[in-house]
């Protein structure tokens, strides 16, 4: 339900949004309406909607999450960041927490909707930074084919402007559980930024028995270099590779 990386969530999440956890296979409890799922990922990058989190540096993800037959949902989701040289200037932030919950409800048979609330938290920066803010995504989606999100924030990167993220993502199912895979996002951040840029990708994902592989290219438009500076959205080549845990 909740993906870091669509575009990444990134999702996922991202996806770009990488999906953290689409393909988790169920924990089975003694209460047949909940399902836990868990998975841990390494990647060659964190890949934040085409802004790289780890200064083009590998990172290690961990998510968990709850869910129930109802629709409710809740989880954490974790990573190694890196946004700035060493210096006088670090934020010194080194590890990123997300704590979320939300609500997904179907349509129709085809046609699915859910809202998520999501603190991302950067915990252990320095003693002037604060780094912590929240932002409200809702995306719908067609089958497993298409999905649209919206992401807004008053307070994007804890700044006192509204951001928002538009994305589309798509997958094309294809022989022996592979499938290929691309998006496309447009972040907004005039008002904090007084700029705004597009993040694309196109890749190739497959599952191999627990375990899913993702390829793909990243790109964002100049205006991303220009807002965040340090090549952290120049073109790369990306890898991740995600284990899911359960019985």
């Amino acid at each position: 339900m909740f993906e870091k990386t669509l575009f990444m969530f990134s999702l996922s999440a991202a996806a770009v949004l990488m999906p953290l956890s689409s393909n988790a296979q169920e924990v089975a409890g003694p209460n047949k309406n909940v399902e836990l799922t868990a998975t841990a990922t390494i990647a060659t990058d964190y890949m934040f909607r085409g802004i790289s989190q780890t200064l083009n540096d590998s990172a290690v993800h961990a998510a968990f999450d709850v869910s129930h037959t109802s629709g409710l949902f809740a989880g954490v989701w974790s990573s190694n960041v890196d946004s700035q040289d060493r210096g006088p200037l670090d934020d010194q932030a080194d590890q990123e927490i997300d704590i979320y919950v939300g609500y997904g409800t179907s349509l129709s048979e085809d046609w699915t909707v859910d809202a998520t609330a999501i603190r991302y938290t950067f915990p252990g920066t320095a003693s002037d930074t604060d780094l912590d803010w929240e932002e409200l995504l809702v995306g719908v989606h067609y089958r497993e084919y298409v999905s649209l999100l919206m992401g807004y924030s008053d307070k994007v990167f804890n700044l006192d402007d509204k951001g928002i993220y538009y994305g589309l993502s798509g997958n094309l199912p294809l022989a022996h559980n592979t499938r290929l895979t691309a998006s496309v996002g447009y972040y907004d951040l005039d008002a904090p930024l007084n700029d705004s840029y597009m993040d694309w990708s196109i890749g190739a994902e497959a599952d191999i028995g627990m375990f899913t592989a993702r390829l793909a290219y990243i790109d964002t438009d100049s205006a991303a270099d220009k807002i965040f500076g340090l090549d952290k959205g120049d073109a790369r080549i990306f890898f991740s590779l995600t284990a899911a845990f359960g019985e």
